[in-house]
């Protein structure tokens, strides 16, 4: 009974360590585009133009990526996905110029989506009164990884490698991770296979894809909308944070990398107290909070003049903004249980048009106009999703009073 305890707990544990080397991947973009833009003389836009590669990639496997988790099944999609996102990691890493940056960077987006999309599948399949939890241990375990980045890139620095070396850590952290999960992942981590139908009957809600694909609904779609304004507003707040504090009188590589950490740690205690006291507010509410707090910080980051009130800004909205996503997938998933797997499948769709437009867009911007100016766009974005979630309110107050 122990050792079946403990091998469910590692299993638990890869799973969301496996999330954590995905936001490894997927975080470190933003903190190297200074260095990225000092080495190849790049622009703001051209800087962006690298997660909106990794974008790209969450978008193209969210789209198309279903087929092959059906064929190789969760446990060799989650463990493959992250070796194809290592060799991209390889190209990054010796890239002689942009254009194997960019190529590197999308590779590695095809193969981690790929697994970080298994292991969501999984986590959104527990029972209900464990999946948001998980969904919000995973993702605060991937937050706390997050802070590791500019902690990376700084030893980085030291050792004479820079961004450089995000490839070789990328590849000793899976190395670790699969020593802890392999031999705990059940055998039975596949899709089922759809079985024959009785006439007239639904196909139930399994990781196969159904002969008659049901409709995911507008609730579905509301929630989707949500999950891509909340993501928008937490990757407008992020990905620039150091390039922003840099340009703060007084600042330094030292004192931006430290608040980049910082906004990883509060999106640790973010996510820490919402799977602890998340359950009495409820998720909709919860998210309606988040969106606040991150709206609440915003004018601090923006206005201060100095780069402690900003970084103090930057944490108080990276605490709001931490809880978006994760409280909109389950929210999400949950609107669509009669289509699990399509509903999951379609999250990276929306988190990675999020990831790669919110970027690449306030790029376009702070060339135009300035990246102060630019960041305005992240309040717009908030009081945009609070209208979504008013509408989303009334509509099922709506649907309650016909039922």
């Amino acid at each position: 009974m122990e050792t079946a305890t403990h091998g469910r707990a590692a299993w638990a544990l890869a799973r969301y360590a496996l999330l954590g080397l995905f936001s490894f991947s997927l975080t470190a973009i933003g903190p190297m585009a200074p260095a990225l833009r000092s080495e190849f003389g790049l622009s703001y836009t051209l800087a962006g133009l690298h997660q909106t590669a990794f974008a790209l990639g969450m978008v193209a496997t969210g789209l198309f990526g279903g087929p092959l988790i059906e064929r190789w099944g969760l446990a060799r999609s989650m463990w493959g996905g992250m070796l194809v996102m290592l060799a991209g990691e390889a190209v990054l890493s010796l890239a002689p110029s942009v254009a194997f940056t960019l190529g590197g960077i999308l590779v590695a987006s095809l193969g981690a989506t790929l697994s970080m999309s298994a292991v969501q599948a999984s986590l959104a399949a527990e029972p209900a009164e464990r999946r948001s939890r998980m969904i919000l241990e995973g993702n605060m375990t991937a937050s706390a990884v997050s802070m590791v980045v500019p902690l990376v890139l700084l030893a980085g620095t030291r050792l004479g490698l820079g961004w450089r070396i995000v490839g070789p850590v990328a590849a000793l952290a899976f190395l670790a991770i699969a020593g802890l999960g392999l031999r705990h992942t059940p055998p039975d981590a596949a899709p089922r296979k759809p079985g024959p139908l009785a006439p007239g009957s639904v196909p139930d809600a399994g990781p196969a894809r159904p002969r008659t694909a049901p409709r995911l609904g507008a609730a579905y779609a509301r929630m989707w909308l949500a999950l891509f304004l909340g993501v928008a507003v937490e990757w407008a707040i992020g990905f620039w944070a150091m390039s922003y504090i840099l340009e703060k009188p007084g600042s330094g590589p030292a004192f931006a990398s430290a608040a980049v950490a910082g906004l990883g740690l509060a999106a640790v205690l973010a996510r820490f107290v919402a799977s602890r006291l998340g359950h009495r507010l409820g998720e909709g509410r919860s998210l309606a909070l988040s969106f606040a707090l991150a709206l609440a910080g915003f004018p601090l980051y923006w206005l201060a003049p100095s780069p402690l009130a900003a970084a103090a800004g930057l944490f108080v909205s990276g605490f709001g903004a931490a809880n978006l996503y994760p409280l909109a997938f389950s929210l999400a998933v949950s609107r669509a249980p009669h289509a699990l797997a399509r509903a999951s499948a379609l999250v990276p769709v929306a988190s990675g048009s999020a990831i790669g437009l919110a970027p690449f867009l306030l790029g376009r911007l702070s060339d135009a106009v300035g990246m102060k100016a630019a960041l305005l766009s992240v309040p717009i974005g908030a009081l945009l999703a609070f209208a979504l979630l008013a509408y989303d309110r009334a509509a099922l107050a709506r649907e309650r009073g016909r039922s």
